[in-house]
């Protein structure tokens, strides 16, 4: 079975083992720039992307293939919500790969939330305007949708501990705080 690949997916080939992200895609190969973990001079671990290489599609099986739009992680989440406490839009790591590749979006209390690869955070509605180009992919994602209730609910619930405190770091550390004891009563550990 061939899968299907986007660009800034992020692949294997089984054959020769390189890992990396997918940047073109050309009949039934595709150019995957390879990253490697190196050790750096100080002994601190350094990942290097290496030039591009071709592989065949057919050489990549799909449980290689992993995906940002796949439900992320209760920390990622946590990450999410931190940076909308802050009352930040999203912030951008890699802005070529936000407009290149299409934003994954859930539909919650009829808003679309949307995060895309190279955005830290959801897209504040500007946001998706600029970088959603590419397209919105939606998918029917119960799970998501109840994890995302549950984190909202948590945090206007820590939100409430803050509301008087001036903005900064300190603030960021009682919501983290209060975050992780609104999650712990509903069985998330973070």
């Amino acid at each position: 079975m061939i899968p299907e690949i986007e660009i800034g997916d992020t692949v294997c080939d089984k054959y020769t083992g390189s890992c990396g992200r997918v940047v073109s895609i050309l009949n039934d190969e595709v150019k995957i720039e390879p990253t490697i973990v190196k050790r750096g001079a100080r002994g601190e671990y350094l990942e290097v992307t290496e030039p591009p290489i071709r592989a065949k599609i057919a050489n990549l099986e799909p449980n290689h293939i992993r995906r940002y739009a796949e439900l992320p992680s209760d920390h990622e989440l946590l990450l999410h919500f931190g940076v909308e406490e802050l009352a930040s839009p999203g912030i951008v790591l890699d802005e070529a790969r936000a407009r290149a590749t299409p934003c994954s979006c859930f539909i919650y209390k009829g808003k679309d939330l949307c995060w895309s690869r190279g955005i830290l955070g959801m897209l504040k509605q500007e946001q998706q305007q600029a970088y959603c180009v590419a397209g919105k992919t939606y998918k029917a994602q119960p799970r998501l949708v109840e994890r995302y209730t549950t984190f909202a609910a948590a945090a206007e619930r820590a939100h409430r501990e803050i509301e008087s405190m001036p903005k900064g770091t300190e603030r960021l550390e009682v919501w983290l705080s209060a975050m992780g004891r609104e999650l712990s009563k509903e069985g998330i550990e973070v």
